[in-house]
């Protein structure tokens, strides 16, 4: 295995800890002999019929391996590589439409308002979104946050590695430090691409923003002109016309005139008539109560004749009454129509005067509508700029936003830990060998948690359940999944397994009397605490009797 240099500070992390519950230390041939057990209940025993049934497996090693783990200095952080480079990372930078054209174009389109118009009425949606995506593959970077909050929690624990550590099979790097100086030249490029882009889209918008209030301004100014224009023309022409229209008003001021008066001939008439008959009324209305007050009194004085004659001529007031009333209510009506014709043809008589006065105001009011027209036209030109230049301008800060967030992101990127050098930390695993025949199969133990003796992990001894395999509970399954990789490099790589297989069995530890010695003072150590039986401390002592 390659040697890493020497310059770079390096740390290993512990592959057991105990748990928070549990009172009794966990030691290191505790450590190696759980994991013995572990690896030899793993172990296939051989299986099928009498003809056809398969060896049993061989137990070729169990080495405690160091995985490599980068730690590179990044804007204040650490970005985290898996030195191995079984992950791999799309590094994404999207495309933007071409800045420099569109700028280059508004500033030649600035000069007049129509070309800078049409301008942005021909880009509306040009920066709507990014053209197209590049990526670049950074191999073994670490982006997941699950993994990388686990990596932060599981950090504290590393030890700085001071001197050679002959038991443990320590991987080199497939990442070198050469590489990894590249993939972080490419995020210093990309940065620096970023800040290029949020810079010329900046640049655009004020570009934008300042051409289009130099127009804007330009149509206040014409407006003001416009109006200017056309109220020194209406000031000319305003008095000729205000005479003419006085003129016409006096014309059919005179016809009104002349209307009114004979229509109020007319209702004078009728109001004398009615009055001669509200009088007449009253005079019979004074009759019929004299006719009344005759006939009782010839009542009193047994006057027939005279009675006869009096109702005789009450009955004659009453007729000559009703004919009053009669002629009254005629009248009335005839004033009324009076009143409605005088009314109709004096308002036939203004809606001449209306329509003559307006023909005069004709040239006036022609002006005024230029004017407004012009002035209108004005206004919605400048309304488009403003509009078209805010939805452009809103495009495009949506776009500094998604620029900002992808170099947050990558100024964000790895984890909170402030570092001048690159640093190795090796995270300790248990690799073992099987072989059956000329085939070999590899399996992984991670970093674990030591657990207690609990009620159920003894409930399940009672039911006959093997308790050992509670004692070891993987610490973090993001760190599981990532250096479960490792066996399919191997299987992969036929060059690296020879490489990481030569270096195993060196650190075999059941390679060493002194090893296998630990391990079962380690197994005795188990079955005092219960994990292990007396029967299965045999099966293991003559597996290390064999070694």
């Amino acid at each position: 295995m390659k040697n890493v240099a020497q310059q770079v500070k390096r740390f290993v992390l512990p592959f057991a800890v105990p748990a928070r519950d549990r009172e009794k230390a966990f030691t290191k041939r505790m450590e190696m002999a759980a994991v013995l057990c572990l690896a030899e209940m793993d172990r296939k025993k051989g299986a099928g019929f009498i003809f056809r049934r398969k060896k049993p497996e061989e137990l070729v090693f169990i080495a405690e391996t160091c995985y490599p783990m980068w730690l590179v200095p990044w804007k204040g952080r650490s970005l985290l590589f898996d030195g191995i480079g079984a992950m791999t990372y799309a590094l994404p930078y999207d495309v933007l439409p071409d800045v420099k054209v569109f700028v280059n174009n508004a500033q030649g389109s600035a000069v007049t308002r129509e070309a800078y118009s049409a301008l942005l009425s021909d880009n509306l949606n040009y920066f709507q979104g990014f053209t197209g995506t590049e990526e670049k593959t950074i191999e073994g970077l670490i982006t997941s946050p699950n993994l990388i909050q686990d990596f932060v929690a599981y950090l504290p624990e590393a030890k700085a590695i001071k001197k050679p550590i002959i038991d443990k099979a320590l991987l080199s790097p497939v990442i070198d430090e050469f590489t990894l100086s590249s993939f972080i030249q490419d995020f210093i490029n990309l940065r620096a691409t970023l800040k290029e882009d949020i810079k010329n889209l900046l640049e655009n918008m004020k570009i934008l923003s300042t051409t289009t209030k130099m127009h804007i301004k330009a149509n206040h100014e014409k407006v003001g002109e416009i109006q200017k224009e056309f109220d020194g023309k209406i000031a000319l022409l305003k008095p000729s016309i205000m005479w003419k229209i006085r003129q016409i008003q006096k014309k059919y001021d005179r016809q009104i005139t002349r209307v009114s008066k004979k229509f109020e001939r007319q209702l004078h008439r009728l109001y004398h008539e009615r009055v001669k008959l509200e009088k007449n009324m009253q005079s019979t209305t004074a009759n019929i109560e004299r006719c009344e007050a005759e006939i009782r009194s010839s009542k009193l004085h047994k006057d027939a004749a005279g009675e006869l004659q009096w109702r005789q001529d009450a009955e004659s007031c009453r007729k000559k009454l009703s004919t009053l009333e009669r002629m009254v209510k005629e009248t009335d009506k005839k004033i009324e129509n009076t009143n409605a014709a005088k009314k109709q043809g004096i308002s036939k008589i203004r809606s001449e005067f209306d329509v003559q006065s307006e023909e005069a105001m004709k040239p006036l009011r022609d002006l005024e509508a230029s004017r407004d027209a012009k002035i209108r036209m004005s206004q919605q030109e400048t309304k488009s700029l403003e509009d078209s230049t805010s939805m452009i301008i809103d495009q495009i800060d949506k776009l500094v936003q998604l620029k900002r967030m992808a170099l947050d992101k990558l100024d964000g990127m790895g984890i909170p830990e402030r570092r001048r050098k690159y640093a190795l930390v090796y995270i300790p695993i248990y690799l073992v060998c099987y072989q059956r025949e000329s085939k070999k199969r590899y399996a992984l133990y991670p970093p674990s948690i030591a657990s207690s003796m609990g009620i159920a992990t003894k409930f399940r001894g009672v039911l006959g359940v093997t308790k050992i395999k509670s004692l070891l509970q993987p610490r973090s399954k993001p760190t599981t999944n990532l250096l479960n990789q490792l066996l399919t490099v191997i299987e992969q790589n036929p060059v690296f397994e020879k490489e990481l297989s030569d270096a195993e069995i060196r650190v075999n530890i059941l390679r060493t009397k002194t090893s296998r010695e630990s391990i079962k003072k380690g197994l005795e150590e188990l079955r005092a605490e219960g994990w292990i039986s007396e029967a299965e401390i045999q099966t293991y002592d003559d597996l290390l009797s064999k070694g």
